[in-house]
């Protein structure tokens, strides 16, 4: 059965999602390595280990599921994708590695090469993703919150652009308001609204649960939009980052009642994992305001919050995805969602993830050991189990051009 408000007719290849996910969960065990780098050498590299997670696991799950999404959940079709996400794939990937060297070994040269990379592959693409949406006639509320996303990520990619610059050029701008408004649209903008606009449409489809109210769908994406843009003019207006802690706070609390209220009570790691992650997301909304004097504490909860939900929504999209593709190519043998990735190896993902969360209560302490190894096996898990799925779908896929099947 194919869940409602879902266009399969310009269903892209399965290649695409899969290169973006099984790159960003490799970025992801590189990221809990480097941690332990930092930690053998008793030391912190955190503009590298933040950009890390940021652009090697964050930005290629979300610009991987933007391709998947465009033309599925909003009917918005993106030609020739597999050449546009290859482009911006090699792009992405090369210049994250590039940028975070850089950063690491402190090589201007580096750093401002992998960004021209990155900027190349984003400026490739994003425009051109804003530009379909638009066109799209009676865009409904999840969709056109992709917009205001994407809108986010091209303001944040302007600041970024200033950053590198005063990092590399020595341009003299402002690096603290600068960092701060970057920060500011890339976390609360482009992540957390385009995670929220995805909610709207899957959470009440997968899960059973009650529609989100109309006034958070329709004015939750514009509303946080406006509140960045003024942070550009008011940077220190104590306001605006309460209106910002206080929405992402509300629409979190409303996504925790209506999985709870759902109408299908089973056990279901991924119900746990969004629980965990609207935690984490209030948490970090309560920090936002006093992120000055609790920077590490919102970044690793913010991290946390976005580490959570993508493990969630990864978990539901690649056996959706290896289901449909190999139905609609006819294959008979087309494993249900539950056979592409066993619960039991979901389960066992989550509990590793929450021995994880709960071992950084130790961290205050100064014990990092237990939270290093946890987090490494989390990764590794995670990854193992992703893979599964796609290798399923190449594996059945060859059987089928064989005539095995």
């Amino acid at each position: 059965m194919i869940p409602g408000g879902l266009n399969l007719l310009y269903l892209p290849p399965f290649s695409i999602i899969a290169r973006f996910f099984i790159t960003a969960l490799l970025f992801l065990n590189l990221f809990s390595l480097f941690l332990m780098l930092n930690y053998a050498r008793e030391t912190l590299y955190l503009t590298p280990a933040v950009h890390l997670f940021t652009l090697g696991f964050m930005a290629n799950t979300m610009i991987g599921a933007l391709f998947q999404m465009l033309p599925v959940v909003a009917g918005a079709v993106i030609e020739n994708p597999l050449r546009k996400a290859t482009i911006v794939h090699v792009l992405l990937s090369l210049g994250t590695l590039l940028f975070t060297s850089g950063l690491f070994s402190n090589h201007s040269f580096f750093t401002f090469i992998g960004y021209l990379l990155l900027i190349s592959g984003f400026l490739y693409v994003v425009p051109y993703m804003v530009y379909k949406l638009l066109k799209v006639e009676n865009l409904r509320d999840a969709p056109r919150g992709f917009i205001f996303a994407l809108l986010s990520f091209l303001a944040g990619l302007l600041f970024a652009t200033l950053l590198v610059l005063n990092l590399t050029l020595g341009t003299g701008f402002d690096h603290a308001y600068l960092l701060d408004t970057h920060l500011s649209f890339m976390l609360f903008g482009w992540t957390t609204i385009l995670v929220a606009s995805v909610s709207f449409q899957v959470v009440e489809m997968f899960f059973v649960t009650k529609p989100y109210p109309p006034l958070i769908t329709r004015y939750l994406p514009p509303f946080v939009f406006l509140l960045l843009l003024l942070k550009i003019i008011l940077p220190e207006n104590p306001f605006i980052d309460a209106f910002l802690s206080f929405s992402f706070m509300t629409y979190a609390f409303i996504t925790a009642e209506r999985l709870y209220t759902r109408r299908r009570k089973i056990r279901d790691p991924l119900i746990n994992l969004w629980y965990m992650a609207m935690f984490f997301l209030i948490l970090s909304a309560m920090h936002y305001p006093f992120r000055e004097e609790f920077f590490l504490t919102f970044l690793t909860t913010f991290g946390l919050f976005a580490f959570s939900i993508i493990m969630a929504m990864m978990y539901r999209i690649i056996p959706f995805l290896v289901w449909m593709h190999l139905s609609t190519k006819g294959i008979p043998k087309a494993p249900t969602m539950h056979e592409v990735i066993k619960p039991k190896y979901i389960w066992a993902n989550f509990y590793l993830h929450v021995a994880f969360t709960l071992s950084l209560l130790l961290v205050p302490f100064g014990i990092y050991l237990p939270s290093l190894i946890l987090l490494i096996l989390d990764t590794v898990l995670f990854l193992l189990n992703i893979s599964r799925g796609v290798f399923l779908y190449y594996k059945l896929y060859k059987e089928k051009a064989r005539g095995i099947s």
